[in-house]
């Protein structure tokens, strides 16, 4: 391999021949009209609207000069049949898919070094010692494996000019600018260079390559195959905006093509997803990555990290003043990409013209009022679902506005009753349409001067016209569904807490009685550090003293707190119960919400369930008060939304965060220097989108996961088994001579399988019986501990607590197994594995070839009750042994519940 990392003898050939197909594949292209060009902005009127304060409320994102496509009669641009160009670079991609997919034993070699490198965070300094450590690898310098990697993914970075205070980036209308619109910085130094520059991945090629190994693109027709029930929402292709977008023709600037949205099973479903993040934990430089998800691809695999695509990060240090700029080349690519880019199907072996559109947009409020242009969560107008009006609180310095229903005794609503709503009904909110977003926000663009724009803009909380109106394939507001992650987790219950323990906003409980004493709040902080002990690790993360320290509480963490430990926790700890009735109506609809699949009649009871829970939050907190209005953000009113966010978009993990933070958490590690963290991001970023190009184009996702093969696990001790093809047994393991009250529940179990007498048994298994410390489910489940053999150290959580499916006719010797979820909780005391293969065995037990018998030895929880409306049950001992096979235990590993006494 070369400097450029070109391979040479037997990779030559190969080579020269994509080198002929690309110098054909540019003559053709230089005698094809298809071309699209930015026109920039260069009129006197349009300058001044940037206002001599950089108020980016004035910005108009016109239509025509967003994108004007050059098309001659003989080759419209707009259709999608397959021209020369075309055709010509479809047998161009198919001859690189034929060539490049076999890879050779050296480009495997340096792809895992390089996974290596990056899965580990290793510095590029500890890279070049691993020759050192390991010369019989001959590995390459990191450059030449970039270099490599590089030739192999097809993916190059695009390098623009932006604001050195990330105020804005110097791409479409800003492109001949020389300083900042906002701040008025240079935008370049002393030496003619960009002071700053942000980095962004084309999309293009990387979905195009989607469909170059075959079994990615089977994968990829997840969306075409997909059945929608129209009594369940199970994805986003049951919501009401893709179907609606499958019956529409598409249109791109006013001019209608010939193919209609998702006509072509190959076509892809986008959504983007914004968040801002701290590099450190000091919070006073922030960045915000730009991300796609693939909802073509299965929900299993869906969010994986592999498989999200990082666009860019918008560097910091402060919050951008024009996100659209920086949307701006995505805007480009998902234009060309509406009207369709020529790709090649490795599974028809054909080219074709891949479309994709973007049909929904996430993030958390600031995040997405950048994107929607909208003055944000503190504004008059605060909802980007409906256009409900806040009210500042009275004769208050705060000039936040809030939202509560009911606004009678509000002073402004008493003194002015003709300019103001009173009550609004949480079933009838005045909701916004696409066609009022668009003309509000046009019309705040066409103002005759920046005061004037301020005034409209303040009457219907919208700044301008967001550059994503115009993708065709977006539905304003209702493409952008409130984020569950941030509005519940980081927003509901944590100031739910406050105000339960008299920290929300220096506000008393008024006339009501819902805090708590801080010997009570102490307690429960107490209980929750203690729970961490018999909580399984598949809940989440151990939880510290909530009572001390809440900082620390991540959106995982205030989740496995709200569902599982608060309801038991709180229980009898609120001095009228009616507060506690309030919280348990609020984890059932959590609950409803959470589901994978969610009914036509669960939406509507999460629709009135929400209505319900407002109402009496404002009763019991709000108390009706105008001094109390802070207890009524926007968070509280986006409850009454979720239910038709689950009905347009499809249910709510369907757009929720955690997929971004999961994405953050691999970029702060990968920041080598405090002096130039961006840079550290931008390599990070384009190191992942090249490794998972590889990994989709050659399918190596096994191979670069450096994972060890599935026959390694039996050499590290691990039980593996035909039988039991969906578990695992895992070490510690032990051979025992079982006493007489397990031997007699072996036997008693062992009848029930098979034809045989219960003396013929006892002989078999009377001595010498394995047992395993654990138990994993396949591929990726959960794991349960014995605990005869489980070591709890101080740190060490109890995972021995299972929820078993009972098999319906266990005493029915001849019936097939029938397993149902029941009520039966306990401690797992043993794993056992059984053996039969001898001759005398088989004749015993009346079977014709060995067999393999895993069984779980139970010590169920006596339940002395339960609670009325959550499925919570409480014991305080231990009720007799049972011996259920391992089969019967598999979901109750998956469904571990948390018992506390």
């Amino acid at each position: 391999m070369d400097e450029d990392g070109a391979v040479h003898d037997s990779g030559r050939t190969g080579q020269a021949v994509i080198d002929e197909l690309r110098e054909e594949l540019r003559l053709a292209h230089e005698q094809q009209s298809f071309k699209t060009t930015v026109e920039d902005v260069s009129s006197d009127e349009e300058e001044s609207s940037f206002g001599e304060d950089g108020d980016d409320d004035m910005w108009d994102w016109d239509a025509a000069e967003l994108e004007e496509v050059e098309y001659d009669e003989d080759e419209d641009v707009y259709s999608t049949d397959m021209g020369a160009w075309d055709r010509l670079h479809g047998r161009f991609m198919q001859e690189v898919a034929e060539l490049e997919n076999q890879l050779s034993d050296e480009d495997k070699a340096i792809l895992r070094a390089f996974a290596f490198h990056v899965k580990n965070n290793l510095s590029e300094e500890a890279f070049a010692e691993l020759p050192q450590v390991f010369p019989a690898a001959g590995l390459p310098s990191l450059h030449k494996i970039k270099a490599r990697l590089t030739f192999l993914s097809g993916v190059n970075a695009q390098y623009y000019d932006c604001c050195i205070n990330s105020c804005m980036a110097y791409t479409g209308p800003f492109a001949d600018l020389n300083e900042c619109a906002y701040c008025r910085t240079s935008r370049l130094d002393s030496y003619g260079k960009a002071r700053r520059q942000f980095m962004y991945v084309p999309m293009e090629s990387r979905l195009a390559a989607l469909y170059l190994h075959r079994g990615t693109a089977e994968k990829m027709l997840y969306r075409a195959d997909y059945l929608s029930d129209s009594t369940t929402t199970s994805d986003i292709f049951d919501g009401s905006h893709y179907k609606d977008l499958c019956s529409r023709f598409v249109t791109v600037e006013g001019r209608q093509l010939d193919h209609q949205f998702f006509a072509d099973r190959r076509d892809i479903a986008l959504g983007l997803s914004s968040d801002g993040f701290a590099p450190w934990r000091r919070r006073k430089k922030t960045a915000w990555p730009i991300i796609l998800y693939n909802y073509n691809l299965p929900p299993e695999i869906r969010f994986h990290k592999n498989n999200i695509i990082p666009l860019c990060v918008v560097p910091g240090p402060k919050k951008p003043k024009d996100f659209d700029s920086f949307l701006w080349p995505a805007v480009e690519e998902l234009l060309r990409l509406a009207v369709g880019v020529p790709a090649f199907d490795s599974t028809s072996l054909s080219p074709f013209s891949l479309h994709a559109y973007l049909v929904l947009v996430s993030g958390d409020m600031p995040a997405v009022s950048m994107i929607m242009q909208m003055k944000g969560h503190n504004g008059l107008f605060p909802c980007r679902m409906c256009t409900i009006r806040g009210l500042p609180i009275p004769d208050s310095r705060n000039h936040a506005h809030y939202v509560p229903l009911h606004r009678q005794r509000h002073p402004a609503v008493q003194e002015n009753p003709g300019d103001f709503i009173a009550q609004y009904s949480g079933a009838a909110l005045p909701l916004r349409t696409h066609e009022q977003y668009l003309t509000q926000a046009r019309e705040v663009m066409r103002a005759p001067t920046n005061a004037e724009a301020e005034r409209r803009a303040k009457a219907c909380g919208i700044k301008g016209l967001p550059l994503l109106s115009h993708l065709p394939s977006l539905s304003f507001p209702h493409s952008f569904p409130f984020d569950f992650m941030h509005l519940i987790w980081e927003n509901l219950v944590p100031n739910l807490v406050a105000l339960w323990t008299g920290q929300f906003k220096g506000l008393g409980e008024g006339h009501g009685q819902y805090e708590f004493t801080k010997t009570v709040w102490d307690a429960i902080g107490e209980a929750t550090a203690r729970s961490g002990d018999t909580l399984p690790s598949i809940f989440g993360p151990r939880l510290g003293d909530i009572s001390q320290d809440r900082s620390a509480c991540t959106a995982d963490a205030w989740s496995l707190w709200t569902l599982y430990i608060a309801p038991v926790l709180l229980r009898s700890r609120f001095l009228h119960a009616r507060y506690y009735s309030h919280f348990v109506s609020l984890v059932e609809l959590l609950n409803l919400c959470l589901q994978f699949e969610v009914s036509t009649n669960e939406i509507q009871a999460i629709r009135s369930g929400f209505i319900d829970w407002v109402q009496k939050y404002e009763k019991y907190y709000y108390q009706y008060s105008p001094d109390r209005m802070a207890t009524c953000p926007v968070t509280i009113h986006a409850l009454l939304h979720i239910a038709d966010g689950i009905e347009v978009c499809g249910p709510v993990w369907t757009t929720w965060a955690f997929p971004m933070e999961r994405f953050c958490g691999t970029l702060q590690p990968a920041i080598k220097s405090r002096r130039h963290p961006w840079s550290s991001i931008n390599n990070r970023i384009l190191a992942l989108s090249r490794l998972n190009q590889v990994k989709l184009k050659y399918g190596l996702h096994e191979e670069l996961s450096l994972r060890p093969p599935a026959d390694e696990n039996v050499r590290h001790g691990e039980l593996h088994d035909a039988d039991y093809p969906t578990c695992v047994l895992m070490p510690p393991h032990r051979r025992i001579d079982p006493d007489k009250g397990l031997l007699d529940k072996l036997v008693g179990c062992l009848v029930t399988r098979f034809d045989a007498r219960p003396g013929e048994i006892r002989n078999m298994v009377c001595r010498d019986v394995d047992i395993w410390g654990k138990v994993r489910i396949l591929p990726d489940g959960d794991t349960a501990h014995a605990a005869a053999l489980a070591k709890l150290t101080q740190d060490r959580r109890d995972q021995t607590y299972v929820r078993v499916y009972v098999d319906k006719h266990t005493r029915r010797r001849k019936k097939a197994p029938e397993y149902e979820l029941s009520t039966f909780y306990g401690r797992l005391e043993h794993i056992i594995s059984l053996r039969f293969e001898s001759a005398e065995a088989l004749r015993i037990l009346g079977v014709d070839k060995h067999t393999t018998v895993f069984l779980a030895a139970i010590k169920s929880c006596a339940i002395t009750s339960s609670h009325p409306r959550l499925d919570i049950h409480y014991y305080s001992q231990y009720g007799p042994l049972s011996l259920v096979d391992i089969t019967c235990s598999i979901a109750a590993v998956l469904s571990l519940e948390l018992s506390l006494c």
